[in-house]
């Protein structure tokens, strides 16, 4: 076999290659790799034991099952940034396999170029942020936006056996996505039912033994895999210890993710009835609330649920609906530049329903059979593709307006919303790209797509480059300051002491979040610090952290351990500190020891 007759039968794995390869080397060599939050560093820290001493299969925040697996490579090579190599070969990954699938499905070599173009700049522009600075929520929706991408252009004239077999890769990247991410999973399954839906419905006779097998086999994978990641985590968290940590951590999340903690002298008679005092109530304000014991998962569930009980009363469900609907319409509906708008996202996912609808009118079809001769069934045509359009669109209605009514939209959620919307519009596209008419016909619309989506990409692609590079600057310029706070934890003099850090201390500096490179500097040595508070605290996990250096409770340790220190911004207000023991009959004397890069201060708390 020759040279040419080689790189003809693999020009879809080279073109693809290529393009993933470009990708990589610009993003490589123009940015560094960052956890885009402290959340994500943290997890990393238990994956890779720099918070207990060993690498823990209890991740807390992902499913037992890839924790478990991630864990045991920082077991075999600890020094390594598995973590950082995971996320980023999900990213990568599911970037080649949309590659693969996309240009398989053109015939000629300037097809095939032209679609992996168009795609890297897409992807480049939408995603670069995301790219550069993962986040597990989004890592997810990736993932079950690929296998709903992968599963919708599988051919539909395969046979159910074969059809099940080819969409294993799919209902894997489901089950994975689960794991990493379970509650952003399930948010955005109904897309990938409505993805079977249309497919299912583009059969030329739909109910069948064959097409039945068909489907409801890949659900069924799909349902299968959700299932085992389940029980697997459900089994590894049925101790006592973890039930009831979970349970705080469930109850926790209610109250800062989607409730207000109600002002303590408004609302005295209930707090007075669950026995928590006006000083210690601040703990929950502030985040600090590890200080406290008393502060379990019961007492946190009825402040939770009370301040819901509040909130329904000061804004019923039907008064706040119309606001939440005018915030949804602005949100989809506004451009660059304008405040709250989700450009460039919502952009490109309204040119996806427009190129959709356009490429669905010219087909030759009856069901999903192509026919030798042009049907003309515009009509037809024109039905199918608004019904199918309609139902993505109402769910994805439903969705938003679900996360908008509970207030609670950050970039990591709506984004990931807008990419998975997109991947499975994108795979219509495809899909229904080879039953257009005419070659002429084929043509024009491939010119008018590949110049909207290429016009739009190349628009948005420049300021995402600018945006990514100032945040990295800026991300760096933070960085800096932290590293030196945790390079004075390590040094030989402070090595054996132990750091509590004030939560609000540890997130930012001046509104720019804290988080880590990923491939650089990598340090998986146990920690001598925690913060006060947080998703982590109060876990089997910080319990075993505290006991690795011979301490009880944070109030007890920085009490009564000379080698126990407290650690706060310059400015924060620590009064809070004193006035709790104070509260408590144990009043103690805070004195400043140290401060850290002009920014952090040291303090050491002692008895009366």
């Amino acid at each position: 076999m020759g040279i040419k007759d080689w790189m003809k039968r693999k020009e879809n794995w080279i073109i693809s290659l290529g393009a993933l390869a470009g990708l990589m080397i610009f993003t490589g060599c123009r940015f560094d790799y960052f956890y885009d939050l402290n959340d994500d560093v943290l997890m990393k820290d238990i994956l890779a034991g720099a918070y207990t001493g060993m690498p823990e299969g209890h991740n807390i925040q992902m499913l037992w099952l890839i924790s478990a697996l991630i864990s045991v490579f920082y077991k075999i090579a600890g020094s390594e940034p598995w973590y950082g190599i995971f996320l980023c070969f999900c990213h990568f990954g599911c970037f080649f396999a949309i590659l693969g699938r996309s240009v398989s499905l053109f015939q000629t070599v300037r097809g095939k170029l032209t679609v992996a173009a168009i795609e890297s700049l897409v992807f480049g522009g939408m995603f670069l942020d995301h790219l550069v600075f993962a986040q597990y929520t989004v890592t997810c929706t990736l993932l079950a936006g690929t296998a709903a991408f992968l599963f919708f252009t599988t051919d539909m004239e395969l046979d159910g056996k074969t059809f099940v077999k080819r969409n294993i890769p799919s209902a894997l990247l489901v089950s994975i996505a689960y794991l990493i991410r379970s509650e952003m999973l399930l948010l955005v399954l109904p897309m990938i039912c409505v993805a079977g839906v249309v497919k299912w419905g583009g059969e030329s006779r739909i109910f069948t033994r064959e097409h039945a097998f068909k489907y409801f086999g890949v659900m069924g994978m799909i349902l299968g895999g959700i299932l085992a990641g389940w029980l697997t985590n459900a089994l590894a968290y049925g101790t006592a210890e973890w039930k009831t940590f979970t349970a705080f951590f469930n109850n926790r999340t209610e109250l800062y993710d989607f409730q207000e903690i109600p002002a303590y002298e408004d609302h005295r008679a209930f707090y007075e009835s669950i026995g928590l005092t006006e000083k210690e109530k601040i703990l929950l304000d502030n985040y600090n609330f590890g200080m406290d014991e008393e502060i379990n998962e019961d007492m946190v569930g009825r402040i939770a649920e009370y301040a819901g009980e509040n909130r329904s009363i000061r804004k019923p469900f039907w008064e706040k609906l119309p606001e939440k609907c005018r915030d949804y319409l602005y949100r989809f509906t506004s451009g660059r530049n304008r405040a709250g708008s989700d450009y460039p996202w919502n952009y490109m996912v309204i040119l996806g329903y427009m190129a959709v609808f356009l490429t669905a009118i010219p087909r030759k079809h009856r069901g999903g059979q192509i026919q030798p001769k042009c049907a003309q069934s515009y009509g037809k045509n024109s039905l199918g593709a608004v019904l199918s359009l309609a139902l993505l669109f109402a769910v994805r209605t439903g969705l938003w307006m679900f996360i908008l009514m509970r207030e609670r939209a950050p970039e990591r959620i709506t984004h990931s919303l807008y990419l998975m919307e997109f991947l499975i519009l994108a795979a219509m596209l495809l899909a229904q790209w080879r039953g257009i008419c005419t070659m002429s016909v084929r043509k024009g619309c491939a010119v008018l797509v590949a110049a909207g989506f290429g016009l739009m990409a190349a628009l948005i692609f420049p300021d995402s480059l600018q945006q990514v590079s100032e945040k990295q600057v800026q991300r760096e310029e933070v960085n800096e300051i932290f590293g030196e706070l945790y390079q004075y934890f390590g040094e030989q003099e402070h090595r054996g002491n132990f750091y509590l850090i004030d939560v609000y201390s540890s997130v930012s500096y001046q509104g720019i979040p804290y988080s880590e490179k990923m491939f650089y500097h990598v340090d998986n040595s146990l920690d001598n610090y925690d913060i006060m508070g947080g998703w982590a605290c109060k876990s089997p996990l910080q319990r075993k952290k505290f006991r690795a250096f011979h301490m009880e409770t944070m109030e007890q340790a920085l009490r009564e351990r000379e080698d126990v220190y407290f650690v706060c911004m310059t400015g924060e207000d620590w009064s809070w500190l004193p006035a709790y023991y104070e509260d408590h009959g144990t009043p103690v004397e805070v004195r400043l020891v140290d401060t850290v890069a002009g920014i952090f201060e040291i303090y050491a708390v002692t008895g009366k």
